[in-house]
């Protein structure tokens, strides 16, 4: 008995790769993932298949279908050329990505990297068990294996990486943890310790930065909790130093973060570390700024006239001359005899 078409997808499968599960799947929007399974079956049935078709089976437009296209073309799922659209073998991909030749070693590295390598592999089950319910894409094995290389992280490290990443729900994002690994490196962690007290600091100025907020009323963003980090991490100063700074701010109309940062650069600037140093050293600037703000108002003796210049002598005889001499009949008149 000869099966037709129909009767033949009822008892046929599409096989879909595991990577592709594991590795693409997140990444990609509904409609891109519906067009490479469709594909993967018009592949096995050795059918053609155009933009058109795909859209009329997607019940979607032709432009639609071109932009999932390019979405997968982007992560090498398919390969689009001028002859059509080729599906890219993805298990021989990520062999070829993750796959490092062996080099020679004597005994003693042979152990010791042996003994580095049981460590590494416990771990990364453990971060696959964990946050990847057992089944963690095999490209995060090279990726947390060149963290080790790259970084020097202790393996409680990366383990406190994934942790971090699952709480912020950022697990399908790569690029994300792998930012984030790029930054602790950056603050020279390495032992877990190191992250300990990275995480009491980052604390600390988390919550010196929602009282900044309070204070100015003023939503704070990811950009000021970066100059507030430089404050208390660089300069050294605790919110009671950081407080004097914004009580300075009812000076001017529109209190901001670049003014409190003059301030405070200015005091570490001055080697100014305590409460004490800095009211003495504004007191002294104080008054400083108000003996010359008065010096220059009431200027030198006899600055009052407009000009400041210098006073004219003029003789007798000179103002005489604005004056005519009276006559006995003038004089008679002036007093009336």
């Amino acid at each position: 008995m000869k099966l037709d078409e129909n009767q033949k997808l009822l008892l046929s499968d599409t096989l879909v790769p595991d990577i592709f599960i594991t590795e693409y799947l997140p990444a990609l929007d509904g409609l891109a993932v519906k067009v490479y399974v469709y594909l993967l079956l018009a592949l096995r049935k050795n059918r053609k298949v155009s933009e058109n078709d795909l859209a009329r089976r997607m019940g979607t437009d032709k432009e639609n279908i071109k932009i999932a296209l390019l979405a997968l073309s982007d992560v090498k799922l398919v390969e689009i050329n001028s002859e059509g659209m080729t599906i890219c073998d993805v298990k021989a991909q990520e062999i070829e990505r993750i796959y490092r030749p062996k080099t020679a070693s004597t005994p003693l590295e042979m152990m010791a990297q042996s003994n580095v390598f049981s460590q590494r592999e416990q771990l990364i089950r453990d971060i696959s068990k964990t946050f990847f319910q057992g089944l963690m894409s095999p490209s995060w094995y090279a990726e947390i294996d060149s963290w080790f290389d790259r970084y020097h992280f202790e393996p409680e490290v990366v383990y406190a990486l994934f942790q971090e990443c699952s709480r912020r729900n950022k697990l399908d994002n790569r690029a994300y943890i792998t930012k984030v690994a790029e930054n602790w490196s950056a603050r020279k962690i390495i032992t877990y310790q190191d992250l300990n007290d990275y995480f009491v600091s980052y604390e600390k100025i988390k919550q010196i930065t929602k009282k900044i907020g309070r204070k100015l009323r003023k939503s704070m963003t990811e950009y000021d909790e970066e100059i507030v980090s430089r404050w208390v991490e660089k300069m050294g100063y605790e919110f009671e130093i950081i407080e004097i700074a914004l009580r300075k701010t009812v000076k001017i109309s529109q209190p901001n973060l670049a003014y409190i940062d003059r301030i405070l650069q200015e005091w570490f600037s001055h080697q100014l570390r305590d409460v004490t140093a800095i009211n003495a050293y504004e007191t002294d600037k104080a008054a400083k700024y108000g003996a010359a703000a008065g010096s220059k108002s009431r200027g030198p003796a006899g600055a009052g006239n407009i000009g400041n210049f210098a006073q004219r002598d003029y003789s007798e005889d000179f103002l005489n001359e604005f004056y005519e001499p009276l006559t006995k009949e003038d004089s008679k008149g002036a007093d009336g005899k």
